[in-house]
């Protein structure tokens, strides 16, 4: 293993004297020339090796390349390998950094995060498995920020990403400009999409209901769509309960994720597709795919074609190579309309899981997206996010910073956190972090079908009570104008003035653009 370190001091900085803001961007391609570092090196002593080796040192059977050069990342002289970044602290204990696959030919930019509750002396450094190749590294940027710059870095974020300001102009008939005029807004539906997995005894269940249908927008069932659930048996299809559970979320505006068209993980396929024989289980799958895809359509706003197809490859290892990919393909011949999603579990969870990093991610779409007929497929990204350790945020910011270069939208699909004392804060933690971070369109929490709030139940009803806006009470100035910003979704306004016998209710949208939203209310 080839190892490469330098020593840092990691401690706080004092709001006054450090730059607070936070750079989301990360690049996901790889460069001849790499982009400049973040933060001018930040906490990195001779982050670009001008000095050459001064402050670095190398261990194992490798050398370093001491490259001099404006910028750059990560690079091997040869094929391509996983790279991590480590921060090794006095206790001896190593807290992973982050992840990347490296190449040769180009320079590959490692973004990671990882948080420490004390000041302290500490050694980064990178390795690779490959022990006969040269890594070679520049441009190193740390950044520390305080808890609560992290915070103001998140309320900053969701007022420009998830609010927009709205300007009503009340005018008269003649378009004479009415100051005075009293003004009502209240949101009726949320532009994020805030959403809980649930199961089929939500259909007779009128308590489960009344506590589902106020709080939600979206949902995942928990198992009614899958595979495994409508053909137990080969030829043998049941949509009942599922054919009830879509009617009964369409009936109450609830949107639905098509939660699995398959799924890789052999132990949960049934016993009768294992038995067949690989051409058979094509043909099993294909039924299956245009089955369920079919019915649905029209009915679902996302689709997860393949579930876990980073960590699990039944169909490659029985089918080819690149079933993945066909199977993607005919999911969009079907429903060409609706996302095709890639979701997966530990990309946020445990950054030592390599099968999931980023980088993976990144090139699975693009080996999805590089099969014949698949290159215009509209894909996005679901990341599970079952915490059963402590949720690291730096490290859920960084990751959601690197797959958000792929301009793709984001989902949490099945977040829930480990139960005990510190799940609701936990929850709480992940919840912000997701809904400040640009990329990120939607959150499904797990629940585990108890309707009566839990502790964790009330972090959710908090948050949803907090991002939305409602019963904004205003009088239009001078210039008939009232002004507030909002949360981006659906509104009602209510307007009064002398010169109107009764109050006038309008409904508009507030998307996400540029600029104000001009709403005009003649009398």
């Amino acid at each position: 293993m080839l190892v490469i370190l330098c020593s840092l001091l990691l401690a706080g900085c004092a709001i006054a004297t450090c730059d607070s803001s936070y750079d989301y961007s990360a690049s996901i391609q790889c460069l001849v020339e790499p982009l400049d570092p973040q933060y001018g090196g930040g906490l990195v002593g001779n982050p670009n090796f001008d000095s050459g080796l001064d402050e670095w040192s190398v261990f194992g059977g490798g050398k370093v390349v001491v490259r001099k050069s404006k910028t750059a990342w990560l690079q091997l002289d040869k094929g391509k390998d996983i790279v991590s970044a480590f921060l090794e602290i006095p206790s001896g204990q190593s807290i992973i950094v982050g992840s990347v696959i490296a190449k040769s030919g180009c320079w590959s930019m490692l973004k990671g995060g990882f948080t420490v509750h004390q000041n302290m002396k500490a050694e980064l450094y990178f390795t690779s498995k490959k022990t006969q190749v040269e890594l070679w590294i520049d441009n190193v940027s740390l950044k520390p920020f305080t808890r609560i710059e992290w915070q103001q870095q998140q309320n900053k974020s969701i007022e420009r990403v998830r609010k927009r300001k709205i300007r009503i102009h009340v005018t008269s008939k003649e378009g004479l400009k009415l100051p005075g005029a009293n003004i009502v807004v209240n949101q009726i539906r949320p532009h994020f999409q805030l959403g809980c997995s649930t199961a089929a005894t939500i259909i007779n269940h009128k308590a489960y209901q009344d506590w589902f249908t106020p709080r939600f927008t979206t949902t995942t069932f928990n198992n009614e769509m899958k595979w495994y659930y409508a053909e137990v048996y080969p030829g043998k299809e049941n949509y009942t309960v599922t054919d009830a559970m879509v009617s009964f979320f369409k009936k109450n505006r609830i949107a639905i994720r098509g939660h699995a068209i398959l799924w890789a993980a052999g132990n949960v396929t049934q016993y009768w597709v294992k038995l067949l024989p690989p051409k058979e289980i094509l043909n099993a799958a294909v039924r299956r795919t245009a089955s369920v895809v079919s019915r649905y359509s029209g009915d679902v706003i996302a689709w997860d074609v393949m579930n876990e197809n980073l960590h699990y490859s039944f169909y490659e290892d029985k089918i080819r190579p690149n079933a993945t990919a066909m199977f993607y393909q005919i999911a969009r011949a079907l429903d060409p309309r609706t996302p095709l999603f890639l979701n997966e579990y530990n990309t946020l969870e445990f950054p030592l899981d390599m099968a999931v990093i980023p980088s993976q991610y990144v090139e699975k779409i693009r080996e999805i997206r590089s099969f014949p007929g698949n290159e215009r497929l509209k894909m996005q990204i679901g990341l599970q996010g079952h915490f059963w350790r402590k949720p690291n945020v730096s490290h859920i910011r960084a990751t959601l910073d690197v797959l958000g270069a792929l301009n793709t939208p984001i989902w949490l699909t099945e977040l829930d956190t480990k139960r005990g004392p510190n799940q609701a804060a936990q929850l709480e933690e992940v919840m912000r972090e997701a809904f400040a971070h640009p990329a990120v369109e939607g959150i499904i929490v797990w629940g585990d079908n108890n309707f009566k709030n839990l502790p964790a139940g009330d972090v959710v009803d908090k948050l949803i009570n907090e991002w939305k806006t409602t019963n904004v009470t205003g009088v239009t100035d001078g210039d008939g104008v009232f002004e507030h910003k909002v949360f981006l979704g659906d509104y009602s306004v209510t307007y009064s003035h002398p010169l109107i016998p009764r109050p006038v209710t309008k409904i508009f949208s507030v998307r996400k653009e540029k600029g104000p939203l001009e709403l005009r209310l003649p009398l």
